[in-house]
């Protein structure tokens, strides 16, 4: 996993870091086809690290992405964080997010699982 960053929300310095769930990554990726705002909102919130994290929980949204990161941006925005900077933060998130899909040692173990090709003279 890449070294975490620290964006500005308001008056907070917020940490951010990939989220451990290979799954969580992916799903909020993909959502961001639906409605991009909700998906940096989850990709916030999944990336947030430390003091001031959304107390929404993504579990609690049953793993909904678009649902999850809805809530995330209100819940920000109804403590007094500007939406700008909110989404901003999340932008930095879902690139933190769609950087990690697949790590360098899950490229190593699908090359190690590939048998290779016959070679065939017909």
């Amino acid at each position: 996993m890449a070294e975490p960053t620290t964006v500005q929300i308001g008056e907070r310095e917020v940490t951010l870091s990939a989220p451990a769930s290979l799954t969580v990554r992916h799903e909020i990726t993909a959502s961001a086809s639906s409605n991009w705002r909700r998906s940096f909102g989850a990709a916030l919130g999944a990336c947030w690290r430390g003091l001031g994290r959304p107390k929404v929980k993504y579990s609690g949204c049953e793993y909904n992405p678009l649902r999850y990161g809805g809530e995330v941006i209100d819940e920000l925005v109804a403590r007094g964080e500007p939406v700008q900077d909110v989404l901003k933060a999340g932008g930095i998130a879902f690139g933190i997010l769609s950087a990690e899909l697949i790590a360098e040692s899950e490229v190593a173990d699908v090359e190690d699982f590939i048998e290779p090709e016959e070679d065939s003279t017909s």
